[in-house]
């Protein structure tokens, strides 16, 4: 579903469920529907890992940081309330890349982000994630890990970050199966103002840090103790102390378009279906 006018974002338009069909998804990736399980499987055996691409790119067009007075997330990202009970406006398609602070080896993902403020973000993790165990040690150190937040990217990309271990363990970089899945590597982009990368051709990226030892309560801004609508079909209950992303800046394409999955039951059967999102839970 495509929303072309949205009230006070004359320049952005949001995209629900792209996803949504296993058929869909075939097309995306020019693969029968029933042979989707095996072209995953294959493309794992055959990575080609993601390439850095010198100077500004496409997702670099327009930028903003967070350090100017007019800056706010909720004025530049059409991010979706679903409900009335939600505890804010949700990013349900966030690609979230970051590497190991000792290692140096990166991992990307999807991941609840709900808008708290002007510059922060409240991030869900579950136990095991990988990006959670890079946040872990970071934090150890006293010191803040890098993330980039890509909005808007093909759907080898998405649906490789929905691989998780025990095939992808620990230091894959799921990038390298999306670039098995479209045949080339995936382009990256040095960020603006962290030290990290973010992909090249995205709608929207979002730059930012994960803060040590500061939590956030998720629906601080509502009170309604709910987070928003799951795929099963209930509205989620609000996390307690949800780890915090300082934003440093958003940049996009001249009139992105904001990927979105709020509420798709269908693509979460969908993507339940593959062999590897099948056989065990929570992504990597």
């Amino acid at each position: 579903m495509m929303f072309n006018t949205i009230k006070g974002f004359p320049q952005t338009r949001v995209a629900i469920g792209i996803n949504g069909s296993r058929k869909r998804v075939g097309q995306f990736l020019n693969c029968a529907p029933e042979k989707l399980g095996q072209l995953l499987k294959n493309s794992v055996q055959t990575p080609i890992d993601p390439i850095l691409v010198e100077g500004n790119a496409i997702c670099q067009e327009v930028v903003h940081y967070a350090d100017q007075p007019d800056f706010d997330l909720r004025t530049l990202l059409p991010a979706p309330t679903n409900t009335e009970e939600d505890a804010g406006p949700y990013i349900t398609m966030g690609l979230c890349y970051a590497s190991d602070p000792q290692t140096g080896e990166s991992d990307i993902t999807i991941h609840r982000l709900c808008i708290q403020s002007r510059d922060e973000l409240s991030m869900w993790l579950t136990p095991g994630r990988h990006i959670d165990a890079f946040r872990m040690k970071a934090e150890a150190a006293g010191k803040p890990l890098p993330i980039s937040i890509s909005i808007g990217v093909d759907p080898a990309i998405e649906v490789a970050a929905c691989f998780e271990p025990p095939t992808t363990p620990l230091g894959f970089d799921e990038l390298s199966i999306a670039g098995s899945l479209r045949g080339h590597a995936v382009e990256m982009v040095k960020c603006k103002t962290i030290n990290e990368r973010a992909i090249a051709h995205a709608e929207i990226v979002i730059e930012g840090e994960l803060l040590p030892h500061v939590r956030v309560r998720e629906d601080q801004n509502t009170n309604t103790g709910k987070a928003m609508p799951e795929f099963p079909g209930y509205t989620g209950e609000a996390k307690a102390a949800l780890p915090v992303i300082k934003v440093k800046a958003v940049t996009h394409r001249r009139n992105p378009n904001l990927a979105d999955d709020s509420g798709s039951r269908r693509r979460a059967r969908q993507h339940g279906r593959y062999p590897d999102r099948s056989e065990h839970s929570g992504n990597g």
